[in-house]
């Protein structure tokens, strides 16, 4: 989609008015949460709006209720009087007892009512839009929400993908390693070897976090020495291809040594170990 076609067209305006059919009024809404340039724009839409309902808003004058009571009941038909005098000589002047009311107040009083209508109605849009604007937050946070757990499930479905790939793949060799002292800390991986081609896969199910200067090293113990087979995180959401093949290995060993690793294994941070076959 166009995105800058898309603002010009005039739909923002429509929308920020109430003008729009529902169908409309969703697409703005689902392109302003996907998009930022159109909820920028839907924003200063909203604010100008506001600032313009604001800004011609007028206080109507305190007085103004009893002003047009009084002139509407001016035109009020007069009770019918008995008069018993006699009557009037007909050279008698006659006073008009009724005043015809001036133009310029029946104006006054229409444009006063013209302007209480224009206030209620900017009160009204600036509500809908207070809510509109809720609504679309709403519904921004909840795709951010979805977007989430989409991507979180597509990397859990990719892990699935790979694991099964692996233990598919014949000649490979699975050794679950647990913690090697019953005092220490819980650990439990699996290693994934694959004689054919010598390649070492680490599935990690608990391991303790480590300092930020150590991290773990696995070893192939091979005729009771070991062998490096290389270092690993504590990543769970992802299998751990190590760096190094191991052609031959009766075991296998976890250590913790500073970061990069180490030549020879520390024995005093023996963690975990598995046996193979």
């Amino acid at each position: 989609m166009n995105i800058p076609e898309y603002i010009d067209s005039g739909i923002l305006e429509s929308y920020a008015l109430g003008a729009v059919s529902d169908q409309e009024r969703r697409e703005v809404q689902c392109l302003s949460a996907i998009y930022p340039e159109v909820r920028q724009e839907l924003d200063k839409l909203t604010l100008a709006l506001e600032n313009y309902a604001l800004l011609h808003s007028t206080e109507p004058p305190p007085d103004l209720q009893d002003r047009i009571r009084n002139r509407l009941t001016m035109g009020a038909p007069a009770q019918p009087t008995t008069n018993d005098e006699p009557a009037a000589d007909k050279g008698a002047k006659v006073v008009p007892l009724h005043r015809e009311v001036p133009t310029f107040q029946v104006a006054w009083v229409a444009a006063a009512a013209v302007g209480l209508v224009l206030i209620a109605f900017a009160y009204f849009l600036i509500n809908q839009l207070k809510t509109k604007q809720a609504y679309a937050d709403e519904l921004a946070q909840t795709n951010s929400r979805i977007q989430t757990e989409v991507g979180q499930l597509k990397q859990q479905q990719q892990y699935n993908t790979q694991l099964i790939s692996l233990l598919q793949t014949p000649g490979v060799e699975t050794v679950r390693l647990a913690k090697a002292n019953p005092a220490g800390a819980q650990a439990d991986l699996i290693v994934y070897w694959n004689k054919a081609d010598k390649q070492v896969t680490l599935q990690v199910e608990s391991l303790p976090a480590l300092p930020a200067d150590k991290q773990y090293q696995l070893w192939a113990l091979v005729g009771g020495k070991p062998v490096d087979a290389g270092v690993f995180s504590t990543d769970r959401q992802q299998l751990q291809r190590t760096a190094r093949t191991i052609a031959a290995a009766e075991a296998f060993a976890v250590t913790i040594e500073k970061v990069g690793g180490s030549p020879t294994p520390t024995l005093s941070t023996l963690l975990a170990m598995g046996k193979v076959g």
